[in-house]
């Protein structure tokens, strides 16, 4: 058997979880590529089973992932596929959104599921830092979770936690809205320290729907923002401001 393992990540918490996936199916002798969507857009159909993973934005799954999803998964027939989510909390219809296309692809998904990990949008002062104690007790829990369903998986059983279609539709409405609002929000609110900027390009390189630009030696931002925070975290020299106050960057 092979696997493909499709991911999009942001600070980095999708893709925690998805190495942890390849160690669990690793350890059982089966092999998986890692397929990141930013850097690879050629996806066959030679594989025995798929999983897909990415974070929750505003109750779905990034714009950039699914539109993805929709264009490089072929049609297939009845590949067994696994889906999870990544959130701070245990809720989501991302996952459920993606469930539907993939069936009428023709895949069989036989795992959806919720994956806790800490919160990471605490650059927004109506949310908080996960404490490291619970950052510590979320490491345990995640491996642990992601065992039992690569078990689950194997075994033949399946583990599908459906939302209902209003729950969707909801989280739809939702993210249609944070979309909007994302658009702008790196022009809107970030800046950088151009004392300490060392302009190596990395945050432009990073950015996952090209919406950084580094021309004159000076970093400036489009309209194409989808609010992943992943050059905010990733610089470095943490040399990104939001609202021109220094940010505590995010690691796990």
């Amino acid at each position: 058997m092979k696997g493909a393992l499709i991911y999009f990540s942001g600070t980095g918490n999708t893709k925690y979880v998805i190495k942890k996936f390849n160690e669990e199916f690793k350890n059982k002798n089966i092999n998986c590529d890692l397929i990141d969507i930013d850097t690879n857009t050629n996806l066959d159909c030679k594989y025995d089973f798929y999983v897909f993973g990415a974070p929750i934005h505003a109750e779905m799954f990034p714009k950039n992932f699914i539109t993805w999803v929709r264009k490089n998964v072929k049609n297939v027939t009845s590949k067994k596929c696994i889906i999870f989510s990544t959130q701070a909390s245990n809720k989501g219809t991302g996952a459920e959104e993606l469930n539907l296309i993939l069936k009428e692809k023709g895949m069989d998904v036989v795992i959806e599921d919720f994956i806790k990990m800490p919160n990471n949008y605490y650059i927004v002062p109506m949310f908080k830092e996960t404490p490291e104690e619970e950052k510590k007790s979320i490491k345990i829990n995640t491996n642990k979770k992601i065992s039992k369903l690569v078990n689950t998986f194997l075994k033949g059983n399946k583990n599908v936690k459906h939302i209902s279609k209003f729950r969707v539709n909801l989280g739809k409405v939702s993210y249609k809205f944070f979309y909007m609002y994302s658009k702008n929000w790196a022009k809107k609110k970030l800046s950088v320290d151009e004392s300490i900027c060392t302009h190596c390009g990395k945050c432009v390189k990073e950015c996952p729907t090209n919406n950084i630009k580094l021309s004159n030696g000076k970093i400036t931002f489009n309209s194409n923002c989808i609010s992943c925070q992943r050059c905010l975290n990733k610089c470095p020299v943490n040399a990104f401001r939001y609202k021109k106050e220094k940010f505590k960057q995010y690691k796990f």
